[in-house]
């Protein structure tokens, strides 16, 4: 068995604990602070006198009553404290990290030591913490890059597959309507020929703007090539489809564009497809698509195609209206 420190070392061991950058405090068994040292008494807004004799509770009621200390983001905190509460002393060991109201960062330990006394100990990590907050915001950012047409700034093909392909699973798993939409501006390499490539870029980043504004928050809206675009309409059938693609295809003839001195006059072929249960993947539906925009080509170009053939901008005349109610095109 070691010897009792002297007094001398008590002393020393003492203000040591007190001075160090790391917090310390020890609770009694009814939870009130037996010892506290500055560090850790910032925690909650306090000095290490001020902490001795109150309880978790009170010291944790302090810092929401004041806004100070802890940062408890909570309007109830009879609700947070008993949440809290059911996690202290719930294990023998346990770390955890909080932040406080001046934006730093702790990571926290809580030790039972015998007889329901409770160690708590804390270190600062706020440099660590805004490291892994500012890789994750790059993180973010490369991923959104990525996934990213550059010039109009909506979805790129790659992430159009990748999402489409999951949002094409998801519907088949759930037994809910999908429609792929095809979009090809009509005869967009005379608008580069005649104007020259600006006014082109001009006209796909006004073209993207104008579509994703009548858009669902749930739709996939995506560049996929030059002056091709797709849509994935989730929990929507060909019927629906084909008067989403009416409006679209009309909303794009009326469009005003304005380059520099030029007027710019848009007009888009369409095809649109539901996806079948026959279909294998995300590529079947696009292959079926793209034989529907095909065919509005091929008809004379401004023409929405599905499987049921080709509107010629007459689709309002046998008052289609949506099946879906939650649509809200435009």
């Amino acid at each position: 068995m070691l010897p009792l420190p002297t007094k001398k070392v008590q002393d020393i061991v003492f203000n040591a604990l007190s001075v160090t950058n790391d917090g310390l405090a020890i609770f009694d068994s009814n939870d009130h602070v037996i010892y506290c040292n500055d560090s850790m008494a910032t925690l909650f807004h306090h000095t290490a006198e001020q902490a001795l004799g109150n309880t978790f509770d009170q010291l944790i009621k302090q810092c929401f009553r004041n806004s100070v200390g802890i940062n408890i983001q909570s309007d109830n905190i009879d609700k947070w404290l008993i949440a809290a509460n059911n996690k202290r002393r719930s294990v023998p060991f346990r770390s955890f990290e909080t932040d406080t109201r001046d934006g730093r960062w702790h990571l926290v330990t809580e030790q039972i030591v015998g007889d329901g006394v409770l160690y708590v100990s804390s270190t600062d990590i706020t440099e660590k913490k805004q490291s892994e907050i500012q890789l994750a915001l790059l993180s973010k950012e490369l991923h959104k890059r990525a996934s990213t047409d550059e010039l109009t700034t909506i979805s790129n093909r790659h992430n159009f597959y990748e999402m489409a392909e999951i949002e094409f699973h998801k519907a088949q798993l759930e037994q809910q309507p999908l429609a792929l939409i095809l979009i090809d501006i009509d005869n967009f390499k005379s608008i580069n020929d005649n104007y020259g490539h600006a006014a082109g870029d001009t006209a796909l980043k006004e073209f993207a703007h104008h579509i994703k504004k009548k858009l669902r928050a749930t739709d996939l809206f995506a560049r996929i090539g030059g002056d091709e675009f797709s849509i994935i309409l989730p929990n929507t059938d060909t019927r629906d489809s084909l008067l989403i693609a009416e409006r679209l295809r009309n909303s794009i003839a009326t469009m005003p564009i304005q380059h520099q001195d030029h007027p710019i006059q848009l007009t888009a072929s369409i095809g649109i497809v539901q996806a079948s249960l026959t279909m294998q993947s995300i590529h079947d539906v696009i292959n079926a698509a793209d034989k529907a925009l095909y065919q509005a080509k091929s008809e004379g170009r401004n023409k929405v195609c599905s499987d049921l053939g080709c509107s010629n901008g007459l689709i309002n005349q046998y008052e289609l209206t949506p099946t879906n109610k939650q649509l809200t095109y435009s």
